[in-house]
């Protein structure tokens, strides 16, 4: 009865492993995105949002773009990242946000994880690294890919995944297509994460 068991946790754990390995392992690069300079108001974040976020691609790097200028600059940092989110996530504020809507008490804790952890967002560039304490000059690009389980963008939604200089795997993102085209992030926690320490 043991060994069987074992036989079948074997089994069990094999399978796991050919599917990671066939399934998880088979990632797709998209386009890169290429950014040539970093937004200094809404009016010109929503700009760029209107060029670069038609495709998914786009939409996560407009995001990465938002947390940049959140680390520079919260006020309007916090502005694009509504902007760069979906409504799903959005509810009406009394102060801060844009335009009336900002985020709920959840979504602001994640995003303030970028307070102590500013250098975070600049490890979704390609080029940074913590040797170079994650600096590199503009154009920046971003590099994305999808997986088997990313979904399909015709449907409307589907998870990327950033490729980030700071961790040992690209990290997750979902968006979803708003009316205007435009995609925008649906769940992003896991871009918040500490990263290695720059150097």
């Amino acid at each position: 009865m043991k060994h069987s068991f074992y036989k079948i946790l074997g089994s069990i754990l094999m399978a796991w492993a050919t599917l990671s390995q066939t399934g998880y392992g088979q990632s797709n690069d998209l386009p890169e995105i290429s950014i040539s300079a970093l937004p200094q108001s809404t009016e010109e974040f929503s700009a760029l949002q209107a060029k670069l976020a038609d495709s998914p691609q786009g939409g996560a790097a407009l995001f990465v773009v938002a947390t940049i200028l959140y680390a520079e600059n919260p006020t309007l940092g916090e502005q694009c990242l509504v902007l760069a989110c979906d409504a799903g996530l959005l509810s009406k504020v009394s102060k801060g946000g844009y335009q009336g809507m900002g985020f709920g008490a959840s979504t602001k804790f994640l995003i303030e994880q970028l307070d102590s952890k500013k250098h975070v967002p600049y490890s979704y560039l390609k080029g940074t690294s913590p040797e170079n304490g994650y600096k590199v000059a503009l154009p920046w690009v971003v590099q994305t890919q999808t997986n088997p389980y990313s979904g399909n963008e015709k449907d409307g939604k589907i998870k990327l995944f950033v490729k980030c200089s700071g961790a040992d795997s690209p990290r997750p993102i979902s968006l979803a297509k708003d009316g205007q085209g435009i995609w925008k992030a649906t769940e992003f926690s896991s871009l918040m994460v500490g990263i290695r320490a720059p150097k």
